[in-house]
């Protein structure tokens, strides 16, 4: 009975002898496939390419201290930053406008392949111009000879692949040529921009400059209009006012508590509706009275109750109003003269008390209106003071720009006549005319067919392997049959049996 197979370990020497028995079956198809790829080499097209490497300069249109204030971006690119910046100065090469002046330059339109092929498009196409026909497939073939990449962070590499080795390096030199002079165009017009608008930007910057200014110069000039002298101290002068005012109201209570009495006086004796004719000395002395009230609250303003300007109002204002009395009791002797004396009197003294009365009412008034200014001045000064600061430093931000807008002036000049200089584009590389191809790559296109025929040899080698049902080894047989081997007799080759 037979017994069942049983996994066997992999043997390398066994894989070796394999291998070594069927070695036809790999040198083989690796000689076939590698000759077949080597010859086939000669009959593909051979493709030539031409590189330029172009220094890009980073643009600045600004001083470096308008920069500073508008805040400049000094971060690296990241690197999808870099990517879509390839892909846009990619896309910028191929379009349109640089392919018709690459096109019209070179004369590229007039090859006749492609007058050929586009004659062929135009027989589906009638309703197309042929010439547009040829720019369009121009355009095609020319965008997939093109590439762009980054050469550094500075740098661009172009590279243009032709069949024609002159073609590829006149293409990329020319296409070179086209990106420093349209870049330079742009640049030209961006500076042109900037410069307008610095202009503008400065001439505003000098009129907030200015308006600042005058604004600052008129809150000092309210400052110093409400400030008093170093040593006048307003809080002084408040408390001196708030006590001249508590002084009146307390004569001018006692003189309301006289007059009540008095009025009730003359009631009793029917002298109630009899009238002063005041003269025009009276008149003009009750003026300069009014006017010493004036002048008082105003000092009090700004001085002490104990300056000598001060006194000096309050001494003539007191002299002026016992002359008003004086003046009442001789007008009242001459006007009423056939009265009693006691009635005289009377008269006298209720006119000197109306008169205080008004006096009393009319000082409390103006120094009450002197007490509101010097409050309205504590109030206001460092309200005017926080604005002063805040205009200094209004007028501070204002130079500045204004200095860095003059400065971005010069800079927009410098960056014009660079730009005119075409230092924005410089070629680092110029393009070469390639002397060998780069397509096709014998060398790897020798090692891929090489590959491809070990890899073929090997699938050869397991399908005869996987075919041949003989016994390889003794233990084969013995495991088999289940029967030991008693002797084996080895193979006699040819060579050995002619001898």
């Amino acid at each position: 009975m037979l017994k069942p197979k049983q996994v066997k370990p992999i043997d390398i020497r066994e894989i070796l002898t394999i291998i070594k028995k069927r070695k036809w079956l790999i040198i083989i198809p690796v000689i076939i496939i590698s000759v077949i790829a080597y010859v086939g080499t000669y009959f593909i097209p051979p493709k030539y390419q031409s590189s330029t490497i172009v220094w890009i300069d980073k643009p600045s249109n600004a001083s470096s201290e308008l920069e500073r204030i508008l805040g400049g971006n000094n971060r690296r690119e990241t690197r999808d930053e870099q990517y879509n910046k390839r892909l846009a100065l990619e896309t910028e090469l191929t379009s349109q406008a640089y392919m018709l002046r690459l096109i019209q330059d070179l004369n590229l339109d007039d090859d006749p392949l492609i007058a050929r092929e586009a004659a062929k498009m135009r027989e589906t196409n009638p309703d197309i111009p042929l010439e547009q026909i040829k720019f369009n497939l121009l355009v095609s073939k020319l965008k997939e000879q093109i590439s762009v990449g980054f050469h550094g962070t500075d740098q661009i590499i172009i590279t243009v692949e032709s069949e024609s080795p002159r073609k590829a390096r006149d293409v990329a030199a020319h296409l070179t040529a086209i990106l420093e002079d349209e870049k330079t165009k742009y640049e030209m017009q961006k500076i042109l921009d900037n410069q307008r608008f610095n202009d503008q930007q400065l001439q505003k910057s000098e009129q907030y400059y200015q308006l600042a200014i005058d604004s600052l110069n008129a809150a000092k000039s309210r400052l110093s209009q409400l400030q008093l002298p170093e040593n006048i101290a307003s809080e002084e002068n408040r408390l001196d006012i708030i006590s001249t005012i508590d002084k009146l109201k307390l004569d001018n209570q006692d003189y309301q508590g006289e007059k009540s009495a008095i009025d009730v006086q003359l009631r009793n004796l029917g002298l109630d509706n009899i009238r002063l004719k005041y003269t025009d000395t009276i008149v003009e002395l009750r003026t300069n009275i009014d006017g010493l009230i004036s002048s008082y609250a105003s000092l009090m303003e700004k001085y002490s109750w104990t300056d000598q300007n001060v006194i000096n109002v309050n001494i003539r204002l007191n002299n002026n109003i016992k002359s008003l009395e004086s003046m009442i009791e001789a007008s009242i002797e001459n006007q009423y003269a056939s009265y009693p004396n006691a009635q005289k009197d009377l008269l006298k003294r209720s006119y000197i008390i109306k008169e205080n009365i008004d006096i009393i009412n009319s000082k409390q008034n103006k120094c009450e209106q002197t007490l509101k200014k010097i409050d309205d001045r504590i109030n206001t000064v460092p309200i005017l003071e926080s604005e002063i600061a805040e205009l200094e430093n209004q007028v501070d931000d204002n130079r500045r720009y204004r200095d860095a807008f003059k400065s971005a002036e010069t800079t927009v000049g410098i960056l014009s006549e660079r730009a005119k200089e075409r230092t924005m584009y410089k070629v680092v590389e110029p393009a070469k005319l390639p002397l060998e191809p780069f397509w096709p790559n014998k060398r790897n296109i020798l090692i891929i067919g090489f590959a491809m025929g070990l890899v073929l040899g090997g699938a050869f080698v397991l399908l005869f392997e996987l075919l041949d049902d003989s016994f390889k080894r003794v233990e084969d047989l013995e495991e088999e049959l289940g029967l030991p081997v008693i002797a084996t007799i080895p193979k006699i080759d040819k060579f050995q049996l002619n001898r």
